[in-house]
């Protein structure tokens, strides 16, 4: 790397090492740019024989240092004398756990891949390594990307894959647990079922971003925080609570019981939902966009407030409107992952429909979880004092760190 690059990188990595989103890398496949040829000049016999192909990998350091150790006196940043100094080992580890087979098995290396570092690249939840690599297959044979990558060390870890070859769109996620994704049939000379304008492509792309919408807010804890934080205060009993139990509420968060709670939880839950949608849809367009700088403090900042109100209710203050508006701030939070993964604009509103709904049914299980475990705690006559308050301040501490951790 130029030193003007080494520079850029140093800027990049001396960032705290560590992050709440989940474990994600990004694998973008383009055809390679030709070089022009000068008038006159005859092709080369093999230039219709073989694809060339260009592989961009990034993988978040953070992730990478779970195998290879880049943080190397272990203080949650990593520098660049670390960052430049792990590079070998890096490059040796990608082309050990990121792989191309050529289907049937090619005779030349030229259809295979051989990483090199390309620099580091900020995205919306930190700094990652990128590395670069070509290949030369032909047209007719199958392509297959092995890809095992944290399957030791982190089982949610996902490899979004998204381009072009063949001539055709493609949009994918492989997980190390599945070790491989097929990339393009043999003979065929498209990618396997993931065509643009077909039904097959659109399918995979629905039912891949649907598992990782879910897979995204189950495991997005500042999300899972703030719906607590909504419901924490409804008493949601699958049957009828004793007087004796009602009278024992605190007069300072006053309990809503029977249908009125049904109610409140629906308002509230579909105000989440339409917020973060609706913002969700206009940044992945590009028709606004927001900074995760000050995204991901005032997430954490939705979590606090709605926790306090729990312990202070202001009359005036709807939770369903407080959903509405935070729930529109977690949408750009959302949208980070889907603009990260660039996916081509043939399956773009095919991976946006999956991934918005795979939300939403990850807020349903999340909702449906709490239901069913608070009618455990429900009657007792310490709920609202144990449960409800002492939950909300725990969410306001865990809150109040995770606005430091990313405002500092």
């Amino acid at each position: 790397m130029r030193p003007a690059g080494w520079l850029l990188a140093f800027a990049l990595v001396c960032t705290p090492a560590l992050a709440h989103k989940g474990s994600d890398a990004y694998l973008d496949v383009r055809p390679s740019e030709r070089v022009a040829l000068p008038v006159g000049t005859p092709a080369p016999a093999s230039a219709n024989a073989a694809e060339e192909v260009t592989f961009r990998l990034s993988v978040a350091l953070r992730d990478l240092d779970l195998v290879v150790p880049i943080d190397a006196n272990a203080d949650a940043r990593v520098t660049w004398g670390e960052a430049r100094a792990a590079t070998p080992r890096v490059l040796a580890l990608l082309n050990d756990t990121a792989r191309l087979e050529a289907l049937p098995p090619a005779q030349a290396d030229a259809c295979r891949l051989a990483w090199q570092a390309d620099g580091m690249e900020r995205r919306s939840d930190g700094v990652y390594f990128r590395a670069v690599a070509q290949a030369r297959c032909a047209p007719e044979q199958g392509l297959r990307l092995g890809y095992t990558l944290l399957r030791e060390q982190d089982s949610t870890h996902r490899l979004l894959v998204a381009g072009r070859i063949g001539g055709q769109d493609l949009l994918s996620t492989v997980s190390p647990q599945q070790g491989s994704l097929m990339l393009r049939e043999a003979n065929s000379g498209t990618p396997a079922g993931l065509q643009a304008g077909q039904p097959a492509g659109r399918w995979k792309a629905l039912r891949d971003y649907f598992g990782l919408g879910m897979h995204h807010l189950l495991k997005g804890y500042d999300h899972l925080a703030f719906l607590l934080a909504l419901v924490l205060p409804l008493q949601l009993g699958l049957r009828r609570r004793s007087a004796s139990a009602l009278q024992g509420s605190l007069a300072a968060v006053p309990p809503a019981s029977g249908r009125a709670a049904w109610l409140a939880l629906l308002r509230t839950v579909t105000a989440f939902t339409l917020g973060h949608s609706i913002t969700l849809i206009l940044a992945t367009f590009g028709w606004t966009q927001a900074s995760p700088d000050w995204v991901e403090p005032v997430i954490a900042l939705s979590i606090a407030v709605t926790a306090l109100l729990n312990l202070r209710p202001v009359r005036w203050i709807r939770m369903d409107v407080l959903a509405l508006f935070f729930g529109m701030v977690h949408g750009f939070g959302f949208a980070g992952l889907l603009l990260d993964a660039a996916a081509p604009g043939g399956l773009l509103p095919w991976a946006l429909a999956g991934f918005n709904l795979g939300v939403e049914a990850g807020q349903l299980v999340a909702v449906l979880g709490w239901v069913l475990l608070s009618q455990v705690l429900a009657d007792r006559p310490w709920y609202d004092r144990v449960v409800v308050r002492g939950g909300s301040v725990l969410l306001i501490l865990l809150a109040a760190w995770w606005f430091w951790e990313r405002v500092v």
